[in-house]
């Protein structure tokens, strides 16, 4: 005998399942109206944001109605105004000048640039001369005070090589960078080392002291000329003139070399020997080629050289790049 599917029990199931169908349905019933109210709302407010846009619009094209219709109501006094204004201003444009032509534009375009090169020009010259100034007066002013309780050397290079007296090449050196106001020294002081216990480095210290004193006057001689609102004459044209018009210089014209050889001055080795360090303000790559220098030895190896850079036409100072052994050259290397 079998058991029939339609008895209590499967009724009982088919009730609990439409009652889970009829739950989920009123679920989904709720969850979509909420949806609804949502997209109601949203869509409430957005309208809300337009009419309120809107209103803002109208308000704002009413206020500018009532200007234009203001200005309307006023338009036939402002004629009148305008239209008797007019006469006056006919006679006003009669009275004015001419415009100028071109040419006489550019004719006083032309002379104002004239004039501003020229104050230019005069300021520079002035600025170089208050300078040149204050570099005789600090000279004087650093030689002062060995004079005070010493008798007055013979001359000016001389008072100035007295301040030298060191027991190296090295030390005389030093002291000038301490004294010497218008030399920048740049030069590696070390190179000084291999010519110390040379049987000639007394004779060298000598020159390269009475060197460094000649330099010294010299540049200072050049800054009181210009300091006097003069110019530098052909006796300062550079340090070899310098030493030529001298009765009893201190460094013999002969030991100043004012150029190099063809070799030195133009080979990669000889130029880059010969490519030495200068402050930043003289040249912005802190290098210059030096060739002029100064015989401190003769002509027989190590012949020490001194090389330098004469900056006295701007700066007033003499940079010396390099003391010690003679260069690379075609005649002594």
């Amino acid at each position: 005998m079998s058991i029939s599917p339609f008895g209590p029990a499967a009724d009982k199931a088919r009730a609990e399942d439409s009652r889970v169908e009829l739950d989920r349905l009123s679920k989904a019933i709720d969850e979509s109206g909420k949806q609804l109210v949502e997209l109601y709302k949203k869509k409430a407010a957005k309208y809300k944001r337009r009419a309120e846009t809107e209103r803002d619009r109208r308000r704002e094209v009413e206020a500018q109605l009532r200007v234009c219709s203001k200005l309307l109501d006023e338009g036939p006094d402002l004629e009148a105004k305008l239209n008797s204004m007019i006469p006056d201003l006919v006679r006003a444009a009669a009275c004015l000048p001419p415009p100028p032509e071109v040419s006489e534009l550019q004719a006083q375009l032309e002379a104002t640039e004239k004039d501003r090169d020229t104050f230019a020009e005069l300021l520079d010259t002035a600025t170089k001369e208050r300078d040149a100034a204050l570099r005789a007066r600090d000279a004087a002013i650093a030689r002062l005070q060995p004079r005070q309780n010493d008798e007055q050397p013979p001359g000016e290079a001389e008072a100035l090589r007295a301040r030298l007296d060191a027991p190296t090449l090295r030390g005389v050196l030093e002291q000038a960078q301490c004294h010497y106001l218008a030399l920048v020294i740049t030069a590696d002081l070390d190179e000084t080392t291999k010519l110390e216990h040379h049987q000639k480095a007394p004779h060298w210290r000598n020159r390269l002291a009475a060197t460094l004193a000649t330099m010294q006057a010299y540049a200072e001689t050049k800054d009181l000329a210009r300091a006097r609102g003069g110019k530098a004459g052909p006796e300062l044209a550079n340090l070899k003139a310098y030493c030529a018009s001298q009765p009893f210089p201190l460094l013999a014209e002969g030991k100043v070399v004012v150029s190099e050889g063809q070799t030195a001055s133009s080979s990669p080795r000889g130029k880059a020997q010969r490519t030495l360090r200068v402050p930043e303000h003289i040249d912005p790559s802190g290098k210059a080629v030096m060739l002029e220098h100064i015989r401190i030895g003769d002509g027989a190896p190590p012949a020490p050289r001194l090389h330098y850079l004469d900056d006295t036409d701007r700066s007033g100072t003499v940079v010396i790049g390099f003391f010690g052994d003679h260069l690379y050259n075609a005649g002594t290397n």
